[in-house]
């Protein structure tokens, strides 16, 4: 399974546990827009770096980086260049 659908789903359980079944987009902002919260930037960090070998040791902390699913994967991407 490639990392965007490895992404999409954990996102998608966490939104399903707080009550969103809403869809989402890549694109869409889930941080600004309250849908996950820091709480849950925690558990998507620990995700990375369990699921998809992110060292987040090696990049500086962004929020916004984790505030949409393709913001994410853009992240992984330059953790392993």
């Amino acid at each position: 399974m490639q990392k965007r659908e490895k992404l999409r789903r954990f996102v998608g359980d966490i939104l399903v546990r707080k009550g969103d079944n809403k869809p989402f987009a890549d694109e869409d902002s889930l941080l600004l827009t309250g849908r996950i919260d820091s709480l849950n930037v925690l558990e998507i960090v620990t995700f990375m770096e369990k699921e998809l070998q992110f060292n987040l040791s090696e990049q500086a902390f962004d929020p916004s980086c984790y505030d949409s699913i393709d913001s994410m994967v853009e992240l992984t991407e330059r953790s392993n260049t």
